[in-house]
């Protein structure tokens, strides 16, 4: 009995879907064929020259326009410099160490007594193959090369270098270096 009333209620939910999918697809195929008959209308009545243009005419009616808030903000970006980036002064190269403190400790003498309002320091050092030195601090090659003007009145051999500086050494902007 059990299997009897089992077996009738699945041929029931069998016979109950099979007429649901066809009802369902009878309406989906009625649905694309009105779509199809209404589009054929639709295109057939269509004049497609109305709404072609020429590629020169896209877009001729706009103004690429940048608006006045735009142009006034300004940002500048400040690079950020090295403090140790610089230039001094070289007055000596040459391989022997006796003339390169010699010129250092002349240099000396003649800045305590010529030079005023800065007080260049010298810097000896190695460099294969020669020994040099160096004077002065600057950030700015145009300062560096007014102070070896200063310079070559006394050694006619100094011209400016790039090299690493002292930070705490380079003189002002607004001083003014000077012989008496």
């Amino acid at each position: 009995m059990r299997y009897l009333s089992l077996f009738v209620l699945l041929l029931f939910a069998a016979v109950a879907c099979s007429t649901t999918e066809q009802a369902v697809n009878n309406t989906i195929e009625e649905a694309r064929e009105n779509l199809q008959s209404q589009n054929e209308e639709i295109v057939s009545n269509l004049n497609l020259e109305d709404y072609r243009t020429q590629l020169s005419d896209a877009y001729a009616y706009r103004e690429n326009k940048i608006p006045d808030a735009f142009n006034q903000i300004r940002v500048e970006q400040e690079e950020e410099k090295d403090l140790y980036e610089g230039y001094r002064i070289q007055i000596y190269s040459g391989q022997s160490v006796v003339e390169a403190d010699t010129m250092a400790g002349n240099f000396r003498a003649w800045a305590d007594t010529t030079i005023v309002g800065y007080q260049p320091d010298t810097y000896t050092f190695f460099r294969t193959p020669f020994y040099r030195v160096h004077v002065g601090d600057f950030h700015e090659r145009d300062r560096a090369i007014q102070f070896s003007n200063i310079v070559k009145r006394y050694f006619k051999d100094a011209w400016v270098v790039y090299d690493r500086v002292n930070p705490a050494r380079v003189p002002a902007d607004t001083t003014v270096i000077e012989t008496q």
